[in-house]
């Protein structure tokens, strides 16, 4: 079993990401793509995202992946790679 749940991501986090959900909207898989499983960075976390319960998340996170493109995945749809440095401020 995967132990994803137990993972906490943050802004700046380096992951590998897979969709798993809903294979049917992913129009990327009728086309080659050499990059997939993406790897990026997460640049935004979106929560109370309506209709949520619906689709089985409660959070979406969007990641910068290295090939420019910005995409949306749910919690399950990531691995974690590396964790962002977190930088105090100093006063």
């Amino acid at each position: 079993m995967d132990d994803r749940g137990d993972i906490v991501y943050g802004l700046g986090d380096l992951v590998l990401c897979m969709y798993d959900l809903y294979e049917g909207y992913a129009y990327f898989f009728e086309q080659p793509n050499e990059d997939y499983p993406f790897r990026g960075i997460i640049v935004e976390i979106q929560e109370h995202i309506e209709f949520a319960n619906r689709f089985g998340y409660e959070e979406l996170y969007i990641v910068r992946c290295f090939d420019g493109n910005e995409r949306f995945f749910a919690h399950s749809e990531l691995k974690l790679l590396s964790r962002a440095k977190k930088i105090l401020d100093k006063e």
